[in-house]
Formats: structure tokens, C-alpha cells, sequence
């Protein structure tokens, strides 16, 4: 054995590491990088982004400052289309979106065939995710629908943005697999303006609302119990509310059963971050480094405690398989989710 070329070897490795490490550093030094987020300001992809925003930067070598900017727009797709076609791939670009929206060539909620979407969500470069979490419907207290048992009995009016936001998708889920009677009423300018409506009496409540949004934005309707909780939408329950009904194990059947399952997996990256496509390799793991490190900061911990937002973090590499898993089902069971998703037929 060469114990003099062995000792070489590690050495060159070693300067090697220490050169890359200080290009990265020369390269954000001094800059400033943009976060976009895909919704309007005030709901739980904004709180997310922001709280990322101003703490990420202390873990990207060179310490460049970060702006969160909001970029709303076709139920997110304006923003990704930007990334894949228009951002700049050098990393000081990256962004939130809504967390179906990777998943809009297979789905194909927000434009005929998916045909709006201008991008393949395999190829984006994903950072990681703030959590996991299930999605909830609830009601007003005031609603005569106060249980799923109810809501399959008489019609509670939902509000939603759009009939691409997942309060309007999993309330169609829901009639179309549960047999509830929801009606949902859209148009909303975003999530802040959904609760708003709630709150003054003008709709009853909301299906698919992010528990992780709920805890964060509105913790005063679960304290002060506001609402009916009436089902969990999820491939498990959340620890805080087993005792609501899970959608999943009410399925009928076990094709139901599938196309919740495929449904739902979106859940497990429900606050996703993600750069443009040919990212270098060595600027997408730095930024996965620096995303994983934050969400291990104290400081970050403690600021998220504070304002009710729970941090679960799913790495890079996982939401990455996540998309690429989703991204392949099979066509029939596709279509079938499709169908799932859509308002009954008149």
C-alpha cells in the first residue's frame, strides 16, 4: 500500500472541497435572492415563504439577502412557468407553489389537458418541504352542518378561490367518493378572502383547508372552537385531531381507496420549495444544505412555534421521488382521479 499516495489523494480531495465551498460563497456574496410565492399575501404558502425568507439566508455561504415576493397567478401555474422557462439557473431564483401543482400534466385542474401547464414538474430542481400535514374540511359553528354524517344529508355552501384550488377539488372528492352534498361557491381572490367570507356568515366553511394553515392564520377558531372539523383529508391522521373521521378509511371500495391514495400523496410535500430546471448540481444541494439547516435553527423553531406553524420537514431527495412517483401512474387510474375531481354531471 502507498500510504504517501493515499495521503495525497485525501489532501487534493480536501482542497477540492475547500475551493468549492469558497466559490459558492464567492458567488452569493453580495447578491440578492428572490423567493417567490405563488399566492396572494396573508395564507399559509405566504406565512411559509416568508418564514423561510428571512432566515435561509444566514445559511447560504456569502449570506445573501433574500426578498420574498408574491407572484399569484392561474392557481400557481404562472409561477412555475416562469421558473422552467423564464428564471434565471443559477440559484439566486427559487420559489413556493401550491402543492398540487406539480402535478397539473396528470391531473390537468387548472386547463384543458393540462395544457397551461409549460413545464415537466420531474425536471424542476426541488429543495425540500417546510411539512407534511393533512387537509381538512370544516364548518362555521353556526352551520346546521356540523359532522360528515350531516353533510351527507343536507348541503353545506363551501367557498374556494377556483375550481383548481384544492377547496374546491377535495370538496368534489368528497361528494363524488363520500357521497357528501357540498356546494361550493368560487371566485375568491385567494385564502384570506375564503376565511374572511366564513367568518361574516356569507358561506358556511371550507373543504380542504391545510391543518398547518389553520394552526398558523386562524388559531383563535380552534381555540375558541369556531368551527366543525369534519373530516380528514390525508394517507394518515394528524397527531393533534385523530378523533376526526379519516376520508380514506370511509372509501366504498378499493378503487376509491387508489385514488385517494394518489390523491393525497401531494400532502406528504404540502409546503414545497423548488429552482428552476438545470440548476448545477452543486448550487441544488447547496440550497437543499441551507433549506435543511434552517429548518433545524432554533431561532426558526422558536418563530414558528410562536405564530402556530408546524415544521415537519420533508429533504429534497424526497419530494424529488414524491413527484417522480405521482408523475408516473398509471393512465386508467389517472383518469379516474380525474373524474374524482370534477363537479357531477347536471
Amino acid at each position: 500500500m502507498n500510504i504517501g499516495l493515499f495521503a495525497t489523494a485525501g489532501v487534493v480531495a480536501v482542497l477540492g472541497s475547500i475551493v468549492a465551498a469558497r466559490a459558492q460563497t464567492d458567488f452569493y456574496a453580495g447578491k440578492q435572492i428572490s423567493l417567490l410565492i405563488g399566492t396572494t399575501p396573508g395564507g399559509g404558502y405566504d406565512a411559509y415563504g416568508r418564514l423561510l425568507a428571512r432566515h435561509i439566508g444566514r445559511h447560504i455561504p456569502g449570506n445573501p439577502a433574500v426578498i420574498a415576493k408574491n407572484m399569484p397567478g392561474a392557481g400557481g401555474v404562472a409561477l412555475a412557468n416562469h421558473l422552467n422557462n423564464r428564471a434565471p439557473k443559477d440559484g439566486t431564483e427559487f420559489a413556493t407553489v401550491q402543492n398540487g401543482l406539480a402535478f397539473e400534466k396528470l391531473f390537468h385542474m387548472l386547463s384543458p389537458g393540462g395544457s397551461a401547464a409549460l413545464f415537466d414538474s420531474t425536471k424542476f430542481s426541488w429543495i425540500g418541504s417546510m411539512t407534511q400535514t393533512v387537509f381538512v374540511t370544516v364548518t362555521w359553528h353556526t352551520s346546521p352542518v356540523k359532522t360528515l354524517q350531516d353533510a351527507m344529508t343536507r348541503q353545506a355552501i363551501l367557498g374556494a378561490s377556483g375550481t383548481s384550488a384544492d377547496s374546491y377539488v377535495l370538496a368534489m372528492l368528497s361528494n363524488n367518493l363520500l357521497g357528501n352534498k357540498f356546494k361550493v361557491v368560487h371566485g375568491y381572490a385567494g385564502a384570506t378572502e375564503v376565511s374572511l367570507a366564513v367568518e361574516s356568515g356569507e358561506i358556511e366553511g371550507e373543504a380542504g383547508k391545510d391543518w398547518t394553515t389553520l394552526t398558523s392564520t386562524k388559531p383563535q377558531w380552534i381555540r375558541d372552537k369556531k368551527i366543525n372539523i369534519i373530516v380528514q383529508m390525508g394517507l394518515r391522521p394528524h397527531a393533534d385531531i385523530k378523533s376526526v373521521p379519516m376520508a380514506i378509511e370511509l372509501a366504498r371500495n378499493l378503487d376509491d381507496r387508489r385514488v385517494m391514495e394518489i390523491v393525497f400523496a401531494k400532502f406528504g410535500m404540502s409546503r414545497p420549495f423548488l429552482a428552476p430546471p438545470g440548476l448545477p448540481p452543486e448550487r441544488n444541494d447547496l440550497l437543499r444544505h441551507a433549506f435543511n439547516a434552517t429548518l433545524q435553527d432554533p431561532i426558526v423553531l422558536s418563530e414558528a412555534g410562536k405564530l402556530g406553524m408546524e415544521i415537519n420537514p420533508v429533504s429534497g431527495r424526497e419530494v424529488e421521488a414524491l413527484v417522480s412517483r405521482i408523475m408516473s401512474t398509471p393512465d386508467t387510474l389517472a383518469e379516474r382521479a380525474r373524474e374524482a375531481l370534477k363537479p357531477p354531471r347536471q
